[in-house]
């Protein structure tokens, strides 16, 4: 029984010794660019520094040792906001030159393979952006306004080359399930993908929890939480005069409650703002309540906004814009946003606005 144990031991040890083997790799970047004098490889999967080099004469080689494979980028700086090129990071040396024209990645075969899917998912993107600069240029001359007739043809031609995009990017992801590229495709394009298409391909993938899917798992998971039906999940805040409240201080107390969110600074939101306070003022007599989550950075603007559009309904922020704690917990990425919640608690409705508010408040409280 003892040498059983001792050759599991050896073996359980073997296993670990691979699963967190350091392996070896090696980057050269060359460049035609005179202006770039570090080089830094960081990880797109945690977001580390694996690296860096000093550019001379426009070449700079990084060797070492890291986990491989995993999804990688040079950048210019440390926190990867000026991005050169992603790539993966595996035992291949890799080679990237930068010129005028372009970036090119040599390595290995898997490298080649996601150079091609870049290469088939770009070639949209700038089709779509010089649709928008055409669109820009129009507007331009015609003082503001786009004629109907080229209007049409750049929304279609628009439509068409994010459609052909998506196919591409789904095409990818179909023919690399065994390796990381899907997950660098949807870390970047999961909405245009579709998120439900996306959490069905997870649901199988071997590489679901890689760290560049970390927040598109959040956001489906926050979906979950903003589906019609789903109990409300609460969070704490303040309100406008400093005061810690909950979600659930408004919710679940046997009436409907109407979570608004909104920013002083979006104009789509202020537009939105008449016929938000028409419904409660016609509805709050009802029991009717609403619950505003405001996407401010500043207290002042956040205040001055409440006195200026008439908001008299009760106001929360944790002041953090867009990374603002109860947009993330409900996946809002876009306001102005509204849910509608029941009496019990639960989701009835999410994104009312205007008519579509009106009519379902009519609707309840009729």
């Amino acid at each position: 029984m003892k040498m059983k144990k001792q050759i599991m031991c050896l073996s359980l040890a073997a296993y670990c010794g691979v699963a967190f083997a350091q392996t070896d790799y090696k980057v050269t970047f060359t460049t035609d660019r005179t202006d770039i004098t570090t080089i830094y490889l960081c990880s797109e999967e945690d977001g580390t520094v694996l690296d860096s080099a000093s550019c001379h004469n426009g070449k700079a080689v990084m060797d070492g040792q890291t986990r491989l494979p995993q999804i990688a980028v040079v950048a210019q700086d440390k926190k990867s906001k000026s991005p050169i090129s992603s790539f993966i990071l595996d035992s291949t040396p890799t080679t990237i030159n930068q010129t005028k024209t372009g970036i090119e990645v040599k390595g290995s075969p898997l490298n080649q393979k996601y150079a091609e899917v870049k290469k088939s998912v770009n070639v949209h993107n700038e089709k779509m952006r010089a649709l928008q600069e055409e669109a820009k240029a129009i507007a331009q001359k015609n003082n503001g306004k786009i004629p109907d007739e080229q209007l049409k043809r750049l929304q279609d031609e628009f439509d068409k080359a994010l459609h052909s995009q998506t196919e591409a990017i789904r095409t990818a992801l179909q023919e690399n399930k065994d390796n990381l590229i899907p997950a660098s495709m949807i870390a970047f394009y999961s909405e245009n993908i579709g998120m439900d298409k996306v959490e069905e391909y997870l649901k199988e993938y071997a590489h679901k929890d890689n760290g560049i899917l970390k927040n598109v798992n959040n956001y489906i998971q926050a979906l979950k939480r903003k589906a019609v039906g789903a109990m409300f999940t609460d969070f704490t805040m303040n309100n406008m005069q400093g005061t810690p409240r909950k979600l659930s201080d408004y919710i679940g107390k046997g009436n409907y409650v109407l979570v608004d969110f909104w920013a002083s600074w979006c104009g789509p939101c202020r537009a939105e703002m008449p016929n938000v306070k028409k419904a409660y003022e016609q509805f709050h007599p009802k029991g009717f309540e609403i619950v505003g989550i405001s996407f401010d950075a500043q207290k002042d603007a956040w205040q001055k906004a409440t006195t200026q559009l008439g908001i008299t309904w009760p106001q929360m922020s944790d002041l953090k814009a867009w990374n603002c704690e109860a947009g993330a917990i409900y996946g809002i990425r876009s306001i102005p946003a509204t849910i509608l919640f029941g009496p019990d608690g639960k989701i009835v409705a999410t994104d009312l606005r205007g008519e579509e508010l009106q009519k379902k408040l009519e609707e309840i409280y009729r």
